[in-house]
């Protein structure tokens, strides 16, 4: 994935790679738009999971901030709530929110 001037990635350890922000996003703003015709890496790829997200995809495939975003925050996005013809998701949560469901699958919903 090309690191560009809004976001790059961050090897947070255990928990794999992370999408921070490399600027401020206001509450609303789109992050990035999903393109599935790209050959390159898709910035979603790298964008964890919440339960208590910060951004959310909207009817037109982009990923908006929620809430205002500082420069060099996780960016996330609630898992469960992207529709997919088949959920692919079935593991233990590690986001560690107050509002955490602590296993992410079809069933959480």
């Amino acid at each position: 994935m090309s690191e560009t001037g809004d976001f790059h990635v961050v090897d947070c350890g255990p928990k794999g790679n992370a999408l921070f922000t490399s600027r401020r996003f206001e509450e609303g703003e789109t992050i990035y738009m999903l393109d599935y015709w790209t050959k390159e890496v898709m910035p979603m790829h790298m964008t964890n999971h919440s339960c208590s997200p910060n951004s959310e995809f909207n009817d037109e495939g982009r990923l908006v901030a929620l809430r205002d975003l500082e420069k060099n925050e996780e960016i996330t996005y609630n898992y469960i709530l992207v529709p997919l013809p088949a959920s692919p998701w079935n593991f233990e949560c590690q986001c560690k929110s107050d509002d955490c469901r602590g296993w992410i699958s079809v069933n959480t919903l």
